[in-house]
């Protein structure tokens, strides 16, 4: 790819839980996720890879959410780890950037449930 543009997102506020696991994860708790996404094309549309607005509201719609309540994540009795958010939203990015014209590609997707607790997707 010769351009490549990453974006950040930090302090979404959204809750979740792990049914089934053995530990405190499965009551249900909250974190102040951060997200990022690395996405890549070979030529630019509008002189960019594209818009932030754009890839930063994938994340935002997230905000002040349960992510057990969202039937994509929670699709086919999948539980809403980070893993499984990384995939969803990678998946969604992908789908934004399909209608832009120069069709970037989501080359990875970061997931950070703390500080110290990350993620990284690389569809």
């Amino acid at each position: 790819m010769r351009y490549v543009a990453r974006v950040r997102v930090d302090d979404i506020a959204a809750a979740h839980s792990l049914p089934g696991h053995p530990g405190e994860c499965a009551r249900p708790h909250g974190h102040t996720w951060a997200f990022e996404a690395t996405v890549g094309t070979d030529r630019l549309d509008g002189d960019m890879v594209a818009d932030f607005t754009v890839l930063k509201g994938v994340f935002k719609r997230l905000d002040h959410t349960s992510l057990n309540d969202d039937p994509e994540i929670t699709a086919d009795g999948h539980r809403p780890t980070a893993e499984r958010v990384a995939e969803v939203l990678a998946a969604r990015l992908q789908r934004a950037m399909d209608e832009l014209p120069n069709r970037p590609r989501v080359l990875a997707l970061v997931v950070r449930e703390t500080a110290r607790n990350e993620v990284v997707f690389t569809p």
